[in-house]
């Protein structure tokens, strides 16, 4: 891994909300089963976070994906699911599947260097660096894999056979490592081989597994067949280096934050039904506390341009509700009655740049005499706040000097590190003795330890932050901690807990065998279910295999980190699919301001409308560009009467009315108005709006004047009622803290940029765009791209004006992506 290079953040699952906010992201978690941070739903100490059934209504569980830029370390996958045997009621025995599956990720959290005035890099100390580990436990074993022959595979896997991936045509083999040399032959479309050395683009050719080659090849004595073959035109299928034990990369291998880390796999507990699970989990084996205070000394030699956290204080500011008054042209005032903040709260930078065009003003008050000009920021935030008493608000916030301050991520703002020193059985008998589930003489046999987790670290900080005691009891229970993760402030201070712990996966019987008398069914007879559990926990196990490599402790001890909060604070904006780059050559004329004002507003509709693949990116931006360059306008109505009868006329009557020529080859229709009356329509937008968009596409007749209200607008022209109700459909859907009425009021699509920007993503999805263009490319070769633009832009505009330009700006794009 590069030092002084800033590492990538992703999350391990993306939310199924396209408008979700990261602390929204946190609050989820409270519907996990169990295996919350710091503690399981059993009350013992938990280093991660599970996504289970409970959460998969909230995130993308297909797979998972790696949370920031690393190294694969280590893997197991199971090939099948290990199986216990629980005896609940003999002779009943209930066999529950547990994966082991897991990966183990090597990452280098480091703050960016200084820099001089001039940008360049300042001499002197580098920044401080902490080793990070991210674990992915519980995934899909091998059998799973070949049940689902099209399952994406990791690609840190061993390549064990390849398919010929070619678009049409089979695949030559040739003699050398080179197009230039002699072809021997052609393996179909389809086939799967083995290959060996790669020199240059090429691979040797080993066997053949499936499919013909034509003419044959015949194999040597070492069973090897002749030839070479492309090796960008094979699809590898990786497997494992092997099953049912740990792997460990000696060297690691490269993995980028949102990469394929594998499939969920399946856990069930003696207690419930089976499910698809994972634990992911954030540790490191440095000394984090000192990191952190080394990391705060760094910051406050960083720009304030850095500072990407606004925290709100508890007391300080003020919330002030929402009325349908409010707007940018009367925005809220500091004057105005509001809630005060009761809580204590970190919002990241994402969260508001998130925020839909109405849920954010700007109100700036211009220069006088010796006052300064000043800008105020406005952002209303619904679900985040709770008054003094608890009770949830909504409204506006505004960011004030001295009011709210400003923080880097690596000044650890909130962050507390405590060392969790308390046994297993302190913790089992605080909770059990929470849930009401020990015998009077229990109590008294376990006071000593219950009194001592009672005054553990994490139940003390719990405490202080009024976590904790919702039933005014004084115990700290896993129902309150569950609780607790459904408040966006109180799952913050839960994600800025640094808990130093010994690893859940690391094996030692004699601490799990302690208790032993706890969990029997009555003294001297053994509780088998515990028996059994403890069995798996040995299977589940690995840390001896990694122990004292890549940085590993033996000792079995870690500082654990919230997972999802990290990714909150490093993540540092959407991930773009999208770029300046891509702009300017889809429409070359675009000034820069424009482009970064347009830029975000893109990026956010091409992950809620899907528009993120290459080939989409390529269409989307080629045909947008030639349209409009992406500026939002609304369809010019003011014609000469010339150009009315051409554009909106019969190409054969522009000398005037003639009812027999009635072959419209740009019009759907004749108009014979645009002859009889001219004068009611030439230069007369309304007028002319309203007549030829009359009875379309859910307008009224012309007296409705619905053609003139619903004319063309946007970046590609969204016309007509129908279509007007359809994004106001769409848009709240995707958007739930944003309804809009675009029927009502269809000046919005022009008056404000996003929803301009929008219009062309709603457009595209009601046309279906992505399936349609698709099946286009699938069927044109590469010889035939012009064909394949031709059917996109006949889609986009009715016809193929303007192809030759279309077709370049969609080669230029594609250049970009190497489609």
């Amino acid at each position: 891994m590069a030092e002084n290079k800033p590492i990538n953040w992703a999350y391990p699952f993306p939310s199924k909300e396209p408008n979700s906010n990261p602390l929204q992201l946190m609050t989820h978690m409270a519907n996990a089963k169990g295996g919350y941070y710091p503690t399981g739903e059993n009350g013992l100490w938990h280093g991660g976070v599970h996504f289970d059934d409970g959460t998969a209504a909230f995130f993308d569980q297909t797979s998972v994906r790696c949370i920031a830029d690393g190294d694969v370390i280590a893997y197991r996958i199971d090939e099948r699911y290990p199986v216990s045997e629980f005896t609940d009621e003999i002779p009943r025995v209930k066999r529950a599947p547990f994966s082991t599956g897991f990966v183990l990720v090597k990452h280098s959290l480091q703050p960016p260097p200084l820099k001089n005035s001039d940008g360049s890099l300042s001499n002197g100390q580098n920044p401080p660096s902490l080793t990070l580990y991210s674990l992915y436990m519980h995934l899909l074993d091998w059998a799973g894999y070949q049940a689902k022959p099209d399952l994406m595979r990791p690609a840190f896997w061993d390549a064990k056979r390849y398919t010929v991936n070619t678009q049409r045509d089979g695949l030559s083999v040739r003699a050398g490592p080179s197009k230039n040399t002699t072809k021997l032959s052609e393996l179909c479309k389809g086939a799967e081989v083995t290959i060996g050395e790669t020199e240059g683009e090429f691979s040797k050719l080993i066997s053949i597994i499936s499919g013909t080659a034509q003419p044959a090849l015949a194999a040597d004595d070492q069973g090897q067949l002749p030839g070479y073959v492309s090796t960008s035109l094979l699809k590898p299928h990786s497997e494992p280096t092997e099953y049912d034990k740990v792997v460990v990369l000696e060297s690691g291998l490269p993995i980028k934050a949102d990469d394929l880390i594998g499939h969920p796999g399946l856990y069930q507990n003696h207690d419930s039904a089976a499910q698809h699970m994972v634990h992911v989990e954030l540790f490191s084996c440095d000394d984090a506390p000192a990191f952190i205070a080394r990391s705060r000394a760094w910051a406050s030699r960083l720009p304030d341009g850095q500072k990407t956290l606004l925290k709100v204080y508890k007391g300080a500011s003020k919330l002030i509700a929402h009325r349908e008054d409010i707007g940018a042209e009367n925005p809220p005032k500091l004057s105005d009655e509001g809630s005060q903040v009761g809580v204590d709260l970190i919002i990241p930078q994402t969260l508001v740049d998130g925020l839909p065009a109405s849920h954010k003003i700007q109100v700036t008050i211009p220069a006088e005499g010796s006052t300064p000009a000043s800008t105020t920021i406005w952002w209303r935030l619904n679900s985040l706040f709770a008054d003094e008493n608890g009770n949830p608000i909504d409204g506006w916030l505004a960011e004030q000097e001295l009011i709210t301050t400003r923080h880097s991520p690596w000044e650890w703002e909130g962050f507390h590190c405590v060392e969790e020193t308390g046994t297993a059985v302190e913790k089992l008998a605080y909770s059990l003795n929470a849930r009401r589930l020990l015998s009077t003489e229990e109590q008294q046999n376990y006071r000593a330890q219950i009194n001592k987790a009672d005054g553990g670290p994490i139940l003390t900080l719990a405490r202080l932050h009024d976590i904790v005691d919702a039933d005014k009891d004084g115990i700290l229970s896993s129902r309150e901690i569950r609780a607790a993760l459904t408040k966006p402030w109180q799952a913050q201070l839960l994600g800025q807990l640094i808990t130093g712990h010994e690893s859940e996966w690391f094996w030692e019987k004699s601490k799990w065998d302690e208790l032993d008398p706890l969990l029997e069914e009555e003294p001297g007879r053994p509780n088998l279910i515990w028996q059994t559990e403890k069995q798996r926990i040995e299977k589940l196990s690995w840390w001896s295999d990694l122990a004292e490599k890549h940085g590993i402790g033996g000792d079995g001890k870690a500082w654990h980190v919230q997972p999802q909060w990290l990714t909150v604070l490093f993540k540092a904006k959407r991930k773009e699919f999208i770029t300046l780059k891509m702009l300017k050559t889809a429409s070359p004329s675009i000034t820069d301001n424009y482009a970064e004002a347009v830029l975000p507003h893109l990026n956010k509709y091409a992950i809620s409308y899907k528009i993120d693949t290459p080939l989409l990116i390529a269409n989307f931006l080629s045909q947008v560009g030639h349209e409009s360059g992406f500026i939002v306008r609304s369809e010019n109505l003011s014609y000469s009467a010339k150009r009315m009868r051409e554009v909106f006329g019969c190409k054969n009557n522009i000398r005037g009315y003639d009812a027999s020529k009635d072959d419209c080859k740009i019009s759907p229709r004749l108009r014979p108005k645009l002859w009889t009356e001219a004068a009611k329509y030439e230069r007369n937008a309304e007028n002319l709006g309203s007549y030829v968009y009359a009875g379309r596409n859910g307008n009224g007749d012309e007296e409705s004047r619905d053609g003139y209200k619903y004319r063309g607008r946007g970046i590609i022209q969204l016309t007509g009622k129908n279509n007007y109700i359809a994004y106001t459909r769409i848009h709240n859907e995707k958007n739930a803290q944003d309804h809009q009425d675009f029927v009502s009021n269809p000046d919005l699509v022009t008056s404000n940029l996003e929803y301009g920007i929008e219009s062309a993503f709603v457009w595209w999805e009601m046309n279906d765009m992505n399936k349609k263009i698709l099946k286009s490319y699938s069927a044109r070769t590469e010889s035939n791209i012009t064909t394949h633009v031709a059917d996109v832009s006949t889609i986009v505009n009715g016809g193929t004006i303007g192809l030759p330009e279309r077709v370049e700006l969609f080669e230029s794009l594609r250049g970009l992506f190497e489609i």
